[in-house]
């Protein structure tokens, strides 16, 4: 049974497996792949294995008895795999965590996997990476390296009274940001930006090229 956990913690959620070059990489070089159930036997169709399962584990053909990594069932039906992964990563002191996997396929899944991400960025050191963007969620001051060009999204979670950018070519001077589709494709102006806002976006920082 494994009971250390290298960084970097990844997490792969039941959603689109990657196949973007970026998320690929991070899968690569992380020091633990920790799999959502029915994930992991995607993964080991890549030729990749788990260290550990976490969730109702009804979605996974593999057997308890054979794997040989950390089988970790929870059963509660009121939260998702995805949730009860992050919640034991947490307890585990696991807080710096990459998830992959948790959009395409369904869309009512990515955009409540979009609200989990915003429920655990608020103790977490935690983002999404997908085949499109890196997605983080923000509150207060955070600045991001960024390229030239770079595309960017911000989409409010709820009304922001005041939001201020640096380092966009559409900036914002403590201007409100209502929950529509006024931030989206932004572009970095250089090799940093930074938000500043007193209630949570979510961000969208698109691969470049």
């Amino acid at each position: 049974m494994t009971t250390s956990f290298q960084p970097p913690i990844v997490v792969l959620a039941n959603g689109r497996f990657p196949s973007h070059t970026i998320p690929l990489q991070i899968l690569d070089e992380a020091g633990t792949v920790i799999c959502t159930d029915g994930s992991a036997d995607t993964l080991l169709q890549f030729e990749r294995t788990p260290h550990i399962i976490i969730g109702d584990l009804d979605s996974t053909s593999l057997n308890k008895n054979e794997f040989p990594g950390l089988w970790i069932e929870t059963p509660d039906q009121n939260k998702t795999d995805l949730q009860k992964t992050l919640e034991w990563c947490f307890v585990n002191d696991l807080h710096d965590v990459i998830v992959l996997g948790a959009m395409g396929h369904r869309e009512d899944h990515s955009l409540g996997n979009l609200h989990v991400l915003a429920e655990f960025s608020e103790k977490m050191n935690i983002h999404f990476v997908s085949d499109y963007a890196s997605i983080h969620c923000c509150k207060g001051k955070r600045s991001f390296p960024s390229i030239k060009g770079q595309q960017i999204s911000i989409v409010a979670i709820e009304p922001v009274e005041s939001i201020t950018t640096n380092g966009l070519q559409y900036a914002l001077d403590n201007e409100p940001l209502p929950q529509a589709c006024n931030g989206i494709s932004n572009a970095a102006e250089g090799t940093e930006f930074s938000i500043n806002t007193i209630h949570p976006v979510w961000l969208f920082i698109n691969h470049f090229g």
